[in-house]
């Protein structure tokens, strides 16, 4: 029999109300249409145009895929961390950091919501996929971890979905159970709802279709650059 006694039963019960995704299957198999499979060595355009601005002595970086982000921040001397649910993600995430002889990042397979962060702080948080498929009991903790493990005025780059374009549909947070999503698009004003209480809005734009030899940047994301309060 299943008793919800504490809040982590309450959780590991609604978490069950989501399809989830099989990230190891995915960066297998490689048969879905997802850019940051095809230009998995380079970085997001955002993370680029913020370094070239600012200072950043320590950098983590939450579904880090196959290192792409995490990477470019390590080659600009920044002591970084990386976390992603595949193995095979990180595996190739590992391959890549040695391919380009970058020292300065740690790539970790591990589940978010199970590290213990609290003793950690960094400048800089980099979430280019976590967020938007969050289960929305999820993304209220996720929000949490975020803020308490950010230095202060530490700053926060989200990408995720787009309302009306190709990645996923907006669904309100008691549909998404109902129909048990695998992902979630936002609106501007829903991200910003949902930030502001922990963090200032310092950029928050649509993304633009752009790809050359040093980044890319897809119009089906929002692209968010966060300060916390």
């Amino acid at each position: 029999m299943n008793y919800i006694n504490t809040m982590k039963d309450l959780f590991d019960m609604l978490d069950r109300y989501a399809e989830g995704v099989d990230w190891d299957a995915f960066y297998t198999n490689r048969d879905k249409p997802a850019p940051f499979l095809k230009y998995n060595k380079l970085p997001d355009k955002c993370v680029v145009d913020f370094m070239r601005k600012r200072t950043i002595k320590k950098a983590c970086e939450f579904g880090c895929g196959e290192g792409r982000n995490a990477i470019y921040l390590a080659k600009n001397d920044v002591d970084t961390e990386a976390y992603d649910l595949s193995e095979i993600a990180i595996e190739n995430a590992r391959k890549n950091a040695r391919e380009s002889k970058v020292e300065k990042v740690v790539f970790k397979a591990e589940n978010i919501f199970e590290l213990d962060l609290m003793d950690k702080r960094f400048d800089l948080i980099i979430d280019s996929g976590v967020f938007h498929h969050l289960t929305p009991h999820r993304r209220l903790q996720y929000r949490d971890i975020v803020s308490n493990i950010l230095t202060e005025k530490g700053y926060f780059i989200l990408l995720c979905f787009a309302a009306g374009e190709d990645g996923a549909d907006e669904v309100d947070d008691y549909e998404f159970y109902r129909r048990k999503q695998t992902g979630v698009a936002f609106t501007e004003e829903r991200l910003k709802g949902f930030w502001e209480e922990k963090f200032d809005v310092v950029d928050l734009r649509k993304g633009e279709n752009i790809v050359d030899n040093q980044m890319w940047e897809s119009e089906y994301l929002y692209v968010c650059v966060f300060r916390k309060i």
